[in-house]
């Protein structure tokens, strides 16, 4: 079953816990000074995370990766793993009945965009790349997990705004859905170091203290990342954000089957003559139940998978948010979000942020386009002059150009209370 929906501001506390930390142990704040006990507690983590590689590649922006054995990766250090075993591929490859409304300049950014994507990155046949783990990382990791905690009422109190901007499958107990996918405009809001600028989708099922929550999409999140380029994210929980699920690989969870593709992806440096976007999506395994991640239009690219141990209530069925967040310290003006352009629906690609093609996945395999059954739901927390959101189904003659159905979102930000 679906269980009704907690609110969106629930389901953004990892974000904005983020910002809690950035205020008190950011900004000219060294937080990673920690006890003794503390710095023991981290190593181990370190340990655990880092395993020893078969190669190491560093990339010329200065991200290392770690190529890792795909059997003894992260992911089954995790308990509730000790018995998955590994599925190296899907069982099968979803239904496109959309894939001929789709425009083939759409499909051809997509693919080469992808085929573009970190040629520095080959790993070794039987391994994975693996982003290293930095001890400020964890630090940072432990620092969120610790702030929700300590929060009462799910709310929290600390120095920072939040902003977002949704579109969203209206609550029906019909509406169990197992999958979502959009072709992402990739854009790069300027940011700061204490802020940081999404464009996502959710999959989310359970009440509302447990919610069960996969996130995937692009940030511009200099202190997840360590600079400001535009890279591929994921997040997941399985108790509404208290103690389980982390970003990316932080902890053990996700199962990467990908040889040049992690987490962390760099999404710049646009190929000319091609628009600069690509498909996001996530689907639950009819067999396994394993919740999968691909990029790209086609079968040939699956990222890995969130084991469904992980999640009492997701295999269950889900409700889907297309969406992005701003996130800022106290004070301080939100950032862009999008490209930083109010929505508008003319010159959709170069005016303004979107995700276009938004489709939902059936428990059959099948696909639909969001929205088509049923009235998407908008939401927003803040002046539609700061962010906004439209929700768009084209008529036929510019459907094949606009994306049949398209989130067109963002806005400049700013004091936005």
């Amino acid at each position: 079953m679906v269980y009704l929906k907690s609110s969106l501001v629930d389901t953004l506390v990892i974000f904005v816990l983020c910002l809690s930390v950035f205020s008190k142990h950011g900004a000219g704040e060294n937080y990673t000074n920690v006890s003794e006990e503390e710095n023991m507690e981290i190593e181990k983590q370190l340990k655990v995370l880092n395993k020893p590689p078969i190669k190491t590649i560093i990339t010329k922006t200065g991200g290392v990766f770690d190529c890792i054995d795909v059997y003894k990766q992260p992911a089954f250090d995790n308990p509730l793993l000790k018995d998955h075993k590994i599925q190296m591929k899907p069982s099968y490859f979803i239904r496109e009945e959309n894939i001929s409304k789709i425009d083939a300049s759409v499909r051809k950014a997509s693919s080469i965009k992808i085929n573009e994507l970190h040629k520095e990155i080959m790993c070794p046949a039987g391994t994975v790349p693996i982003r290293r783990t930095t001890k400020r990382e964890l630090i940072f990791s432990n620092l969120l997990k610790r702030s929700k905690r300590n929060q009462t009422d799910g709310y929290p109190h600390n120095h920072m705004y939040h902003h977002y901007v949704t579109v969203e499958t209206p609550y029906d107990e019909k509406n169990e859905y197992y999958g979502a996918k959009s072709s992402f405009g990739i854009h790069k809001p300027s940011v700061t170091s204490n802020q940081f600028s999404t464009s996502q989708m959710w999959i989310q099922n359970g009440p509302r203290d447990q919610t069960n929550s996969i996130e995937i999409g692009w940030a511009v999140f200099p202190e997840l990342f360590g600079d400001d380029a535009t890279r591929t994210f994921g997040y997941w929980t399985a108790d509404g954000y208290k103690n389980t699920g982390c970003f990316n690989m932080l902890c053990p969870g996700f199962v990467q089957v990908h040889t040049r593709i992690p987490f962390g992806t760099n999404l710049n440096n646009p190929v000319p003559g091609i628009g600069n976007e690509v498909f996001f999506w996530v689907f639950r395994d009819k067999k396994s139940h394993n919740w999968w991640y691909y990029m790209g239009n086609d079968d040939s690219t699956p990222i890995g998978y969130w084991p469904q141990e992980l999640f009492p209530h997701l295999p269950y069925g889900a409700l889907v948010k297309f969406g992005g967040i701003a996130d800022a310290m106290l004070n301080a003006p939100s950032p862009p979000m999008g490209n930083g352009n109010l929505p508008t629906d003319a010159y959709i690609m170069e005016q303004t942020g979107f995700m276009r093609y938004l489709q939902i996945l059936e428990e059959n395999g099948g696909t639909s386009y969001f929205g088509n059954s049923a009235v998407p739901k908008k939401d927003l927390d803040t002046r539609s002059d700061c962010y906004d959101v439209v929700f768009r189904k084209y008529g036929a003659w510019r459907r094949r150009k606009l994306g049949y159905n398209s989130m067109i979102f963002g806005g400049p930000g700013g004091y936005c209370i």
